[in-house]
């Protein structure tokens, strides 16, 4: 009886054997386990051609076979990707997701270049969309030779743009651009000429001050320079026309 039941394991375990070997040589070896296509998401400035060439999977390759993290780091060398993910969905399908940078401003280097709310500089400026506030007065070098301080002067003028959006002392559509120096630190620069010089520090109580002028009968459509980079008071002092 014992013999029996040690004939009946042995020839159940050989069957499962067998059974789990043929199903492991099909997912190794067989057609449906391959991939048949890539799939992007989330895209719309980066082009669909481009963004699957970057992943470097061919069709055909293995699923398991397939280096996902590879093709993220691909994807993610677009620059108009700030982000990507990536998924096996069986049994033939890699599921590519995307993240783009979204342009906030403009910044004046050797060229126009589009940066991102998160101060990143990511891409050549195209000619045909330049509808954002421009930030200048940054040195193309010191971006290149030192990009955590580029990063924050952009994070500064996103600050500053994104403070004078939530007040109504300056017209946003009269904004020309925010100029930054080493010296003095950021200024805002109206169409008219008019400068309103906001220096290093936070911008929200300047703007306060600002506005504050502005009720009292200061008129930003007159050509002039306001020098709000001072503890106690402003100084307006009118431009020639």
């Amino acid at each position: 009886m014992r013999a029996r039941r040690l004939l009946t394991w042995g020839l159940t375990g050989g069957v499962a054997a067998v059974i789990l070997w043929a199903a492991g040589d099909r997912i190794a070896h067989g057609e449906t386990f391959r991939v048949k296509d890539v799939v992007i998401s989330g895209h719309t400035q980066a082009s669909q051609a481009q963004l699957r060439h970057l992943t470097d999977i061919r069709v055909g390759t293995h699923m398991f076979q397939a280096d996902l993290s590879r093709a993220v780091h691909g994807v993610e060398r677009h620059p108009w990707i700030e982000s990507a993910s990536a998924r096996r969905r069986f049994p033939g399908t890699v599921q590519i997701n995307v993240v783009e940078h979204l342009p906030h401003l403009l910044v004046a280097l050797d060229s126009l270049w589009y940066a991102d709310e998160k101060g990143h500089v990511f891409k050549r400026a195209d000619s045909t969309r330049l509808d954002f506030p421009i930030l200048t007065g940054i040195d193309p070098e010191m971006i290149e030779a030192h990009p955590v301080l580029g990063r924050h002067i952009v994070l500064g003028a996103v600050d500053l743009m994104t403070e004078v959006g939530n007040h109504s002392a300056v017209d946003t559509n009269e904004v020309s651009e925010f100029h930054f120096d080493s010296h003095r630190g950021f200024t805002l620069v109206l169409r008219n000429g008019t400068r309103v010089i906001f220096g290093f520090d936070a911008p929200r109580q300047r703007l306060t001050r600002l506005s504050q002028m502005v009720e009292l009968g200061l008129d930003l459509s007159t050509p002039q320079v306001v020098d709000l980079d001072i503890d106690t008071v402003a100084v307006a002092t009118p431009l020639p026309r």
